[in-house]
């Protein structure tokens, strides 16, 4: 093996050999070799040129994305240290891992493909192709749980749940295993109904009490018996009776109906209560499937009610329930009594063995970040999954890619039409894969690991 990535070439095509012949090639010894390069060193280094220049401008392309990261990771930090939580990091790291151990089995395809080891040529470029394969594989489990959950880019940002695992009220109502009372206007962008602006009974404590009574609905489809005018089935005209009127006969006719179900709670408890089994009333589906949390405390969501509180209904599955409808009326927070004279004395409630000046508990940073993660997304969170789906689903892309690429090779490997003469394409898309795989390499913990 020699110094150089291509040996020299031979004189096989007989092109200016003084004796007459006319031929169209410089006689290099691989017919992959290009007749205008002088000879295989200078193909080489001029597609070596090609992919460098090529590489450069995914760089910038590339560079755009990581500019508007940076913009909005500066102006916006929150959104980072709230949403980064959605992603799985045992996901990202195994694709970290995957794409690092296929650069390595790249570069070593093209050192089998200088030194001639065809076998190893073809299982390395295979490997590589597996590894892709997999990293592809474990995004589409990624993108598959956020579609399912609503985290995605943009007005399509409605998540089902907190990045702490908290339900959340969602404008379009329709997460699996919970359903809330917020009616949303689609055209408007505004609920119409579900929210409650005053029922936080108790600022002193976290989260939103509230003395309501929830109701579930169902809206299904029922039969009813309804008398029609009977037509002649061949000719499709009016049949008359003895009497000269038009006859009627009774038919069964789909009528949609809204059946009260069961009242869900009396009022939303401080802990949640065990589902209740007195059977439901009539047109309820499942009544085994009464609500695991019958009135869920911490369903603000400034997203949809803005300053105001709709109630949340969380179930003990994850079945879907189009026909249900959640209806509640709360009680408004009582207005606060004349302070009167401040330094009169006032009576206070004692209890044994309970101090009378509790503590404030301060919060670590580790608490602060979980109490922030419980509750709803703040404003402009949907733009880290804008920027999150378009430099990762760019990267994806560039992987797709990769996998045509070398499988293209893999067949050209097979057929053995590599040697140390000629490897230039091997090469070149083993500089393309080290280049995916470092874009990933920084994609990884400014997206996964970001605090």
């Amino acid at each position: 093996m020699t110094d150089q990535p291509h040996a020299p070439h031979g004189d096989d095509h007989g092109h200016g050999d003084g004796d007459g012949d006319s031929g169209h090639g410089h006689g290099h010894g691989s017919p992959f070799i290009q007749h205008h390069y002088d000879d295989a060193q200078h193909q080489f280094d001029a597609g070596k040129l090609g992919i460098w220049l090529f590489l450069a401008q995914e760089v910038l392309f590339f560079s755009a994305l990581f500019v508007a990261y940076i913009l909005y990771r500066f102006h916006h930090p929150e959104i980072y240290s709230y949403a980064h939580k959605y992603l799985d990091v045992k996901f990202g790291a195994i694709n970290t891992a995957v794409l690092i151990f296929s650069s390595l089995t790249a570069a070593w395809a093209v050192r089998c493909a200088q030194l001639n080891q065809r076998r190893r040529l073809i299982l390395c470029l295979a490997a590589t192709i597996g590894c892709a394969c997999a990293f592809l594989g474990i995004k589409y489990i990624e993108y598959s749980h956020k579609v399912h959950e609503h985290i995605l880019f943009g007005r399509y940002f409605d998540p089902c749940v907190s990045s702490g695992g908290r339900e959340l009220l969602t404008r379009n109502n329709t997460c699996a295993g919970s359903k809330s009372t917020v009616v949303w206007d689609a055209g408007t962008g505004t609920a119409t109904a579900g929210c409650f602006n005053d029922i936080d009974q108790d600022p002193r404590k976290e989260d939103v009490q509230a003395d309501c009574t929830v109701k579930e609905y169902n809206l299904s489809e029922t039969t009813k018996k309804v008398s029609q005018q009977r037509k002649d089935p061949a000719s499709g005209t009016l049949m008359l009776g003895a009497d000269g009127k038009p006859a009627m006969e009774q038919v069964e006719k789909a009528d949609v109906v809204e059946s009260f179900a069961r009242d869900i709670a009396a009022q939303c408890p401080e802990e949640p209560a065990a589902p209740r089994e007195e059977p439901a009333g009539p047109g309820a589906a499942h009544p085994h499937e009464a609500a695991k949390f019958p009135c869920w405390r911490t369903a603000y969501q400034p997203a949809v009610c803005k300053k105001g509180v709709g109630i949340l209904v969380e179930y003990g599955d994850q079945a879907e329930r189009e026909a249900i409808r959640i209806k509640a009326e709360c009680k408004a927070q009582p207005k606060a009594a004349d302070p009167g004279d401040l330094l009169a004395d006032r009576e206070q409630a004692l209890e044994l063995g309970k101090p009378l000046i509790q503590p404030r508990h301060q919060r670590t940073v580790h608490e602060e970040h979980e109490q922030e993660a419980m509750g709803p997304p703040p404003e402009h969170t949907n733009m880290f999954f804008t920027i999150y789906f378009a430099m990762t689903g760019l990267h994806g892309i560039h992987v797709l890619f990769g996998v045509g690429v070398f499988t293209w090779l893999l067949i050209r490997a097979v057929k053995g039409q590599f040697t140390p003469d000629y490897f230039g394409p091997i090469d070149y898309a083993a500089l393309y894969w080290h280049i995916v795989d470092l874009i990933w390499i920084f994609l990884f913990p400014l997206l996964y690991l970001i605090h």
